[in-house]
């Protein structure tokens, strides 16, 4: 960090705090300051955003200065962050941190005043590669009725392969079910499992970690940023099966939903199936800011453990399917891996 740098936010800092504030004027303008550096300072790659950052700050300062009530600063400061163009990052006025909490996780909120002067913040089984070159011969429909744990959809096919579907990684009990589901699938003599995450919009790391733990175990991510060593995070829970297990996804799973099937490729637990991802895998962190805003911030990108990023060109499938296809070709693929 600059001396100059340092030097401006320890004096946005005494400005915010001390009992000499200028009004709103003065407050809101520091206010501005940090959740411009905040982005300045913790965002992953801003070479690789829509937006001049620099020259962002010189346009929306001069309307900073003039903003006359929270309200004014904070339709500023989000039409701001919208212009980083990507799909995680936001600025997030008092109240809709409950809905972005509701979409993203109750993630810890990181503090940003802890340090004077800083930005700182508290506190496949083996074979299963080998698989059919050519597609399964006719469409094949996953089992219906499907049965239901919670929020996820389950069934067992005539050849004894257990179909979980996931649709999303954000709705609560989303992990239990995943659980749930694999473990009543066992108990009916599953014997292999295709885990459907077409159209996953993804959600909460922590759902994608918990549903990695149900196939496999240890570290399989990394967080990449620009502003700390790699972040590991590893699958939680106790392993349900070791049965061969293929992935469903396409163009439309992104996020988390595209760590958990990159993640389980990489490790060799699973073969993926279907079309390439979205390759869009940014880790998000909130920072709490004093007037009870938050700063949601791209602080990194998904990684596997060992592996280059997935942002920017998602997870390649093994096998690559038509959608009405993929599943046929799962089926194949594990039918020789068993």
């Amino acid at each position: 960090m600059s001396t100059r740098f340092a030097l401006a936010l320890a004096l946005a800092l005494t400005v915010l705090f001390g009992a000499a504030s200028g009004g709103f004027a003065s407050d809101g303008f520091t206010r501005f300051e940090i959740a411009w550096r905040l982005v300045d300072e913790r965002y992953w790659d801003l070479s690789r955003s829509a937006v001049d950052w620099d020259e962002a700050y010189e346009r929306y300062a001069p309307r900073a200065r003039e903003a006359s009530d929270d309200e004014a600063l904070f339709d500023l400061l989000e039409a701001m962050y919208e212009e980083i163009g990507d799909d995680h990052t936001a600025f997030v006025r008092p109240s809709r941190v409950a809905e972005f909490r509701e979409r993203y996780g109750d993630l810890p909120c990181l503090g940003v005043f802890s340090l004077a002067g800083e930005l700182d913040s508290a506190g496949a089984p083996a074979g299963t590669r080998e698989g059919p070159a050519g597609p399964w011969p006719a469409p094949v429909e996953p089992p219906e009725p499907l049965r239901r744990a919670g929020p996820i959809g389950y069934g067992l096919l005539p050849d004894g392969t257990g179909y979980v579907r996931v649709d999303d990684l954000v709705v609560a009990g989303t992990a239990d079910g995943v659980r749930d589901a694999v473990e009543a699938l066992v108990r009916g003599g599953a014997d292999a499992f295709v885990l459907d995450l077409r159209g996953n919009p993804g959600g909460r790391l922590v759902t994608m970690m918990q549903v990695a733990g149900v196939f496999t175990d240890g570290f399989l991510w990394r967080a990449v940023t620009s502003w700390s060593l790699p972040i590991p995070y590893p699958a939680l829970g106790a392993t349900v099966t070791q049965a061969p297990l293929a992935i469903l996804v396409d163009g439309d799973v992104h996020s988390a939903a595209e760590g958990l099937a990159g993640a389980l490729q990489q490790r060799g637990r699973a073969l993926v199936v279907g079309a390439t991802t979205a390759g869009n895998v940014e880790a998000v962190l909130p920072f709490c800011l004093r007037d009870g805003s938050q700063a949601w911030i791209a602080t990194g990108v998904l990684a596997p453990v060992g592996g280059p990023t997935w942002e920017g060109r998602g997870v390649e499938p093994d096998l690559p399917s038509e959608a009405k296809l993929a599943l046929g070709t799962a089926l194949e693929a594990l039918r020789t891996a068993r």
